[in-house]
């Protein structure tokens, strides 16, 4: 029997695809302002760049999501020639704001309140610490903190979804089985697999118009969704 229902926290309860559009293209155009000399193709191509190089080292484990964090702009600014200084700080410190006011939760996310007879928990990668671009600062933002009993982040545990420590730990912190609980996630890598491995029931929210096709039966969930709300009947 179910007894507590995990949950991912981005492209699952909230839309942080949309945030990241809007503070980046506003953090585009801040930095194009205080210097005008770096074009757009340039500015883009560093962009993305220094983030394939960040999140290289962070899937091979050689670093944390708070150090990507930390050491984005240091990056970027080094690849575009500019000073490492107050004015970069400015550029991140606005970047990071943004894309946190920028948050909304889904719609549907006011299932929450119809699973009020099990444990509801969240279990997120991330950062563990009070920046404003934190998984924690997200949850106490979104207002999640008064809806859910756990909180379980990769930052605070040093492993990141899919490896299954991170889903038994949440698991140890609700009191239940893997067996007992349910989890629901927007990707195969991180969390379906990972919830499978951990032998917990694997819920796919696929909010996107091409669905998800499991290539291995790792990836394969118990139940696929397009609305939260159909969790109901995945209990």
């Amino acid at each position: 029997m179910i007894k507590a229902v995990f949950f991912d926290l981005d492209g699952t309860l909230c839309d942080s695809d949309t945030a990241w559009s809007i503070a980046q293209s506003e953090m585009f155009q801040l930095l194009h302002e205080q210097y005008p000399n770096v074009s757009e193709e340039a500015l883009t191509a560093a962009w993305k760049a220094v983030h394939q190089e960040l999140f290289k080292q962070l899937n091979a484990g050689k670093c944390a999501m708070a150090d990507v964090r930390d050491s984005r702009f240091q990056c970027l600014f080094k690849e575009l020639d500019l000073p490492i200084d107050r004015g970069m700080e400015e550029v991140s410190d606005f970047f990071c704001s943004r894309y946190l006011t920028s948050l909304r939760l889904y719609d549907d996310v006011t299932v929450l309140v119809e699973l009020g007879g099990y444990h509801l928990g969240i279990v997120t990668n991330g950062a563990h610490d009070d920046h404003t671009d934190s998984q924690l600062s997200k949850v106490r933002h979104l207002g999640l903190s008064q809806q859910i009993q756990s909180l379980t982040i990769s930052g605070e545990i040093g492993v990141r979804k899919p490896g299954i420590e991170i889903f038994q730990v949440a698991c140890e912190r609700a009191g239940v089985s893997p067996k007992e609980a349910l989890f629901v996630g927007d990707t195969l890598k991180n969390d379906i697999i990972g919830a499978n491995r951990a032998g917990m029931t694997s819920v796919l929210i696929d909010r996107k118009p091409d669905a998800l096709t499991p290539k291995t039966a790792g990836e394969r969930p118990d139940y696929s969704i397009s609305n939260l709300h159909d969790v109901l009947s995945c209990l």
